[in-house]
């Protein structure tokens, strides 16, 4: 079901007494988080608001033909206050990397996400971890703030909800998913021409880093998970970056009886990124916050220091363990229903 409306009101509420506004999101940005801060900022530009758009982490090649893409910035403005600082699509304020945990300059905060592991850190949140986008929540704050929006802040919204969602693919898409992607579809998104260029406008770059990485190919010896690893060799070999590991993961998930897939992307010598993602049957958001990270129930992640082979023999035998408690869960019900 849609987010509470008092909540929504209050963060409309917020953004219509700002002047000056500056949205941060995550690093290493994905669709929705690019999706949702650009459909917000030009809403906010719209009603007269001075907006900063602020990522830490340039906008990924497959999203760069989003309407207002270029008008990130690495760069925080120095000696101005911003009456509100509004975090989209993050569950802490530190996942905006170190400049914004250490930033002062804003009278007032804000946070509008979706992920489970939210503890509503901010002085004003609009946060339903239902929702299977921050674009979603987008929609319903820029809907009240412009009832007309444009065709291009649509793009942004159906954006965030397709990538998010899989394009309809995860266990996270919901009939509000759908509702909200058709009234984008009704402003005058083309479907087709999102989905090629989001997922059929690849660089020959990375299918050479997809050879590379499937040779790491390791399979749980209960074969319930698996997981590849990507060096920085790979990207060295391949012309390529972090960039282009997005959905590498999901070759792996795709097993079949692979419950929980996950890849390694190496940042240094011994550490890690680790990108979960599982079939429903475990959650992979509480796997990653055991290990100091976070996320929703089917796709998360954390940071890992050590070898990859000491991190996946770690990792599977936690996998296998959380099977085998949810196994023995069970199995006194199934049990006691023959009785």
């Amino acid at each position: 079901m849609p987010a509470d409306v008092s909540h929504i009101e209050q963060m409309v509420s917020v953004c219509r007494d700002a002047r000056t506004i500056l949205i941060a999101t995550h690093v290493n940005p994905d669709g929705d988080a690019i999706g949702s801060s650009l459909a917000l900022a030009e809403t906010l530009e719209k009603l007269g608001k001075k907006v900063v758009l602020y990522d830490r982490d340039p906008v990924p090649y497959m999203f760069t033909f989003l309407p207002l893409a270029d008008r990130f910035t690495s760069q925080v403005p120095e000696n101005e206050t911003f009456d509100l600082l509004l975090l989209l699509d993050c569950s802490e304020l530190s996942r905006t990397g170190d400049v914004l945990t250490n930033f002062s300059g804003y009278r007032q905060l804000g946070c509008i996400d979706h992920h489970v592991t939210n503890d509503h850190f901010a002085q004003v949140n609009l946060i339903d971890a239902e929702a299977s986008a921050t674009a979603e929540l987008i929609y319903e704050v820029v809907f009240r703030l412009d009832p007309d929006f444009s065709r291009e802040v649509a793009v942004n919204i159906y954006t965030g909800i397709i990538t998010d969602t899989g394009s309809f693919h995860y266990a996270n898409s919901t009939p509000r998913s759908f509702e909200i992607a058709g009234k984008m579809v009704d402003r005058g998104v083309d479907p087709w021409m999102v989905a090629q260029q989001v997922y059929e406008s690849e660089p020959a770059s990375r299918l050479q880093l997809l050879g590379c990485v499937l040779q790491t190919l390791q399979i749980a010896p209960d074969g319930k998970a698996a997981c590849v690893v990507v060096t920085r060799e790979m990207y060295e070999q391949t012309g390529t970056n972090a960039e282009h590991t997005d959905r590498l993961v999901n070759y792996p998930r795709s097993i079949a009886g692979v419950e929980v897939a996950f890849l390694l992307r190496q940042e240094d010598e011994q550490s890690f990124k680790l990108s979960f993602r599982s079939r429903g049957k475990v959650d992979v958001a509480s796997l990653a916050q055991e290990f100091g990270g976070g996320g929703h129930k089917n796709a998360a992640g954390c940071y890992l220091t050590g070898t990859a082979e000491d991190i996946i023999r770690l990792v599977f035998e936690k996998i296998a363990r959380l099977l085998r408690d949810q196994d023995a869960e069970t199995t006194p019900l199934a049990a006691g229903a023959v009785h």
